[in-house]
């Protein structure tokens, strides 16, 4: 089975988080260090940490023993783990998947230009199917194609392009074929996930916030 993990970031935001790059690589120091914004630095530290969380918890051992490498196209996966994983963050959301076989997850909260963006990537079904909504539901409906359109990207590795004008979301959500798709609510944000049909998660699991048991750092 897969799992879902979600991080309220709300307060973690605007927190210093320079101490905590010791435990990442210089690699990837660098690349946190390049975002202008500290929101930005922080929404990447604290997904990666909450994976880390997540996968120390399940192997017994402590957060800074998990490594978390990228690949050429940038998909994380664990040093030395037998767990899939996939990561994603949005505002005020940190998002993480965590299973024995391969998923994407992705979140979103941000529906503005939702009209513009579906008559550029979604297919005519899902146009059609925000065209009758309004206000809080046309953005839910939204997030909703949209997210599950993206962690499909993500557990395929196929390209945007490739996947936003032929995937059909409801096709996903619908769970007929071989990988599946599901949404979950997390209020103003939506998650989306995609995985192999019948190992999908009923639910995800909002930790809460020591959940991440960072080492004393000075």
């Amino acid at each position: 089975m897969i799992e879902v993990y979600g991080l309220d970031l709300t307060e973690r935001l605007e927190q210093p988080v320079e101490k905590f790059l010791p435990f990442f690589s210089p690699e990837r120091q660098e690349k946190i260090l390049c975002y202008r914004f500290p929101a930005d630095r922080n929404r990447t530290i604290w997904t990666e940490l909450l994976v880390r969380s997540v996968l120390a918890r399940k192997e017994a051992r402590p957060l800074e023993e998990i490594t978390i490498e990228r690949d050429g196209q940038g998909k994380p996966h664990a040093v030395g783990s037998p767990w899939e994983i996939s990561l994603s963050h949005s505002k005020h959301w940190a998002v993480c998947s965590v299973g024995e076989a391969p998923s994407g997850v992705d979140v979103e909260e941000d529906a503005k230009d939702a009209l513009m963006i579906a008559g550029h990537f979604f297919t005519a079904q899902e146009r059609r199917s925000l065209q009758h909504l309004t206000g809080q539901k046309r953005d839910e409906r939204f997030l909703q194609i949209w997210t599950v359109k993206e962690s499909f990207v993500k557990l395929t590795g196929q390209g945007l392009e490739e996947v936003f004008a032929m995937v059909e979301s409801a096709a996903l959500l619908a769970g007929n074929g071989e990988i599946a798709g599901r949404n979950f609510p997390l209020g103003d944000a939506v998650i989306g996930i995609c995985a192999r049909r019948g190992i999908l998660p009923d639910k995800a699991v909002i930790v809460p916030q020591d959940f991440i048991k960072i080492p004393y750092t000075r």
